[in-house]
């Protein structure tokens, strides 16, 4: 359809509606129906907000779909006692025969608005609901005033050519989006239900049953727009040339987003990192709290949430402290005096680590003599522990407490650095020196 034509469509369309407001719109029997539903609406806030607190404030709401229904509710007690008040006053209209044709658009617009937000009302997704509500009432509205026709009929001729013998409408663009969005809010219930399902199915890995979930959920989207584009009407191969632009834009403008893409779904197959595996990575340490599309979740001990691109989990050296089993061995050296008992003093340490709560006896505590140093006796005390999402600094500082305290009740001591200095008075000889030369 040329331009000629839209045009033509819409002073039409602009025409009917000026015709109708000017008949029903600008009078004087509007004008006071106009102020009564104002008064009426300022009337109707003043009524509800006693039952509307004694509504919020009642014990033993209901849960689920009843407590979202009964919030719905709350919300449209105003309407409810507004439409009252329109009907009281339509009847004293009626009964003194008065024109009261703007008084039965607005109660019939009003008693719409609160059918579809009841029947919208168990509905999960509070923003799907209140877009149901919107379309649903703005639908209705446009009939009841009976512009409906006129307005399909613009929305129709309001098209742009997109190749031989194909245009896309206004119309089917509005009906495609609805239905996209219905379809996608469709798959994404039905994706909630498939996690929860696999949540329960322990014959599959974490990693596997995450993989699947993801996996759906892409499925089950991509599904439904295409249904949804499909069910509006739409030719699909109209979107070729968007489909194009999107590939270059793929290629050129987004190789990082595709390339964590990917790579998230390279760490789920091959389950080098999993949800709850303890990772240190470019000096975060923490445990991986989830695996995205884009990014990789991991929560330091500090409750730091660092979101790591899934492309630097697959290029950069990761340290999995829990990659096959999560025993994790600690390496704590100890400084002793040479003149201690070097015996007692790896004794007294095995010990702290065997008093510690978190280290493991088997493998049991070992401690090693490494080195003799200038002012000390190096021993290091080895030990395991299989937690180490719980920590690895503070197990160590738990055991040298100990070690601390053993010491110190045995009479072993920490060397110090000591340093001697030498004073050489050159001073005092030059000038001797000088004197016997000058004699």
């Amino acid at each position: 359809m040329d331009l000629s034509t839209t045009i033509a469509d819409l002073k039409t369309w602009l025409s009917f509606a000026g015709g109708w407001t000017a008949e029903h719109v600008l009078t004087l029997a509007t004008l006071w129906q106009a102020l009564v539903i104002a008064v009426t609406f300022f009337a109707a806030r003043l009524l509800a907000r006693p039952l509307r607190a004694w509504a919020k404030n009642r014990p033993g709401q209901a849960n689920g779909a009843a407590e979202r229904t009964l919030e719905v509710m709350v919300l449209l007690i105003t309407p409810a006692i507004w439409l009252v008040l329109q009907l009281v006053l339509y009847q004293i209209a009626r009964g003194l025969d008065l024109h009261r044709y703007g008084l039965r658009i607005s109660m019939t617009l009003l008693a719409a608005w609160l059918l579809i937000r009841l029947l919208t009302a168990p509905v999960r997704n509070p923003a799907m609901a209140r877009l149901v509500a919107v379309v649903a009432w703005t639908v209705a509205a446009l009939d009841i005033l009976g512009i409906l026709d006129q307005t399909m009929i613009l929305l129709e001729q309001a098209a742009i050519p997109m190749g031989k013998d194909k245009v896309l409408s206004l119309r089917s663009v509005l009906i495609a989006v609805l239905a996209v969005v219905v379809f996608v809010w469709i798959a994404l219930i039905t994706t909630q239900f498939v996690e929860q399902r696999l949540s329960r199915a322990h014959s599959f890995t974490p990693s596997a049953r995450l993989l699947l979930a993801k996996i759906a959920k892409f499925t089950l989207i991509a599904i439904a727009i295409i249904v949804g584009l499909g069910s509006a009407g739409l030719d699909l191969t109209i979107f070729a040339f968007f489909g194009g632009a999107l590939a270059v834009a793929v290629g050129f403008g987004l190789q990082k987003v595709t390339s964590n893409l990917f790579s998230g779904f390279i760490l789920l197959l091959d389950r080098s990192i999993k949800p709850g595996d303890v990772v240190e990575l470019q000096g975060t340490y923490g445990w991986v709290n989830k695996l995205a599309t884009r990014y990789t979740s991991v929560i330091t001990r500090d409750g730091t949430e660092y979101l790591i691109p899934n492309e630097d989990m697959i290029t950069q050296p990761v340290v999995n402290w829990s990659h096959s089993n999560r025993l994790v061995r600690q390496h704590v050296k100890i400084r002793v005096s040479y003149d201690s008992d070097i015996n007692l003093a790896r004794s007294l340490c095995i010990d702290s680590a065997k008093e510690t709560e978190r280290v493991l006896d088997t493998p049991s505590p070992l401690c090693m003599l490494l080195d003799f140093e200038e002012s000390a006796v190096i021993l290091e005390l080895r030990f395991w522990i299989e937690d180490p999402q719980n920590g690895i600094t503070n197990v160590q500082s738990d055991v040298r407490l100990k070690i601390w305290d053993k010491f110190q009740a045995s009479g072993i001591r920490f060397p110090f650095s000591q340093h001697d200095l030498h004073i050489v008075t050159r001073g005092r000889r030059t000038r001797e020196n000088d004197e016997g030369t000058q004699a």
